[in-house]
């Protein structure tokens, strides 16, 4: 069946399923790539190979990275076509997709070995599937050779190997999972000679918000058609830089009204965060608690606004609440990361512009590294040009 059909019968029967938005919009990216990864492949009719291939194609292009995301909508957005070329029918029901295995017996009791030490080692499941996928990864390019290689005889020249095998934006992510890999092995001799081996990398222009288009979503948080809760999650992401991931697990005893303070852990480090609950977004947050906040069965601050009032599920949610008021504020979205993840550079940028300490920002935001909040210094134009060398003295004089 020709591609474009079939994708488009799949976004009609979502509909007529009764799918709510932010599914469909996810559901509408998934074949907009799915599109583009065919056309690359020079396939227009849809077969089980092609969609095997797109299934598995879970890297995301930007960060290089293991996307969780990618893996469980594109396996599911697969099982659905595949369903349709069997029945005439998309089957709706809730299926889980299986772990990704190695083929070969002995890698596959590594990877089931390498991935219980993961569960015991790290409470965050998103540096378990990042360093669970790693070392897939690797042993999926050791599959490729003759001979099994058993763990005890990896050596610096197969890393090598695997690293000049792997994608230029990918090396990055590559090393990192090598050197926890090293680390489980206990080779340190390995872990010594990955060391040596550097890639590059590559920074995105940082996306910040105008002064006047910040003024427009403040307007459009303040106004009537925008659902409290809505303007109180914006707010909040713009001030704390808070991650998707952290708002939709933010609790009502997360907030001490008494101190005017916020207090979350952070998903993806498990560090504590505790910063002041500031009057804009502490009255958003009252309003919405007073006045919007349906009676829900949980303690959840943040929740849907029609039944069942479950507390929200995904990073979608929110990516569709911000994007609803960017699209209100008149706000050109080109070449701009979008969600949370925009305010959260925003709000990192805003206290760089108030010279807050990079190590205050850092551990706001939740960076390990305080290296890693550097970068948002380049959002200061005024304080940039202060780094600027005098060109007095240079010699004008031309040598051949």
């Amino acid at each position: 069946m020709d591609i474009n059909t079939v994708c488009t019968l799949l976004i009609d029967a979502l509909k007529d399923a009764g799918y709510n938005d932010s599914t469909i919009f996810n559901y509408q990216g998934v074949v907009r790539r799915f599109k583009a990864f065919c056309k690359e492949q020079e396939v227009t009719e849809y077969s089980y190979e092609i969609g095997n291939l797109y299934a598995d194609f879970i890297i995301s292009p930007k960060t290089g990275k293991f996307s969780k995301s990618r893996y469980h909508l594109q396996g599911r957005f697969i099982r659905l076509i595949d369903s349709f070329i069997r029945t005439g029918q998309f089957d709706f029901s809730t299926t889980s997709r299986s772990r990704l295995q190695p083929e070969n017996a002995y890698y596959r009791k590594v990877y089931t070995d390498y991935c219980s030490y993961l569960k015991d080692e790290y409470e965050n499941e998103n540096t378990r599937h990042f360093y669970e996928y790693g070392m897939y990864a690797f042993l999926s390019f050791l599959e490729k050779r003759e001979d099994v290689v058993q763990l005890e005889d990896l050596t610096a020249s197969i890393f090598l190997d695997y690293v000049k095998y792997s994608k230029p934006e990918r090396q990055r992510g590559v090393l990192c999972e090598l050197r926890q890999i090293c680390r489980y092995l206990e080779r340190n001799d390995l872990l010594a000679a990955l060391s040596g081996i550097h890639a590059p990398r590559h920074h995105r222009i940082i996306p910040v918000l105008e002064v006047e288009e910040q003024e427009r979503i403040k307007s459009v948080t303040d106004d009537d058609k925008t659902p409290l809760r809505d303007s109180a999650m914006l707010l909040l992401g713009l001030s704390t830089g808070i991650r998707a991931c952290d708002i939709i697990k933010l609790r009502l005893t997360d907030i001490d009204w008494r101190n005017d303070t916020i207090s979350w852990r952070q998903s993806k480090t498990g560090n504590l965060v505790c910063v002041p609950l500031t009057p804009p977004v502490g009255n958003a947050i009252a309003r919405y608690l007073t006045t919007q906040r349906p009676h829900a069965p949980n303690d959840y601050l943040f929740v849907r606004l029609i039944a069942p009032f479950d507390p929200l599920s995904c990073h979608s949610s929110c990516y569709m609440m911000v994007k609803r008021i960017l699209e209100r504020a008149c706000i050109s979205t080109d070449n701009r990361i979008l969600g949370m993840h925009m305010l959260r550079h925003n709000a990192a940028s805003t206290m760089v512009r108030n010279e807050v300490p990079v190590e205050t920002i850092a551990a706001i935001l939740g960076h390990v590294d305080p290296d890693t909040t550097g970068i948002y210094i380049t959002t200061d134009e005024n304080r940039l040009k202060d780094c600027v060398l005098p060109f007095g003295g240079i010699s004008r004089e031309v040598h051949t």
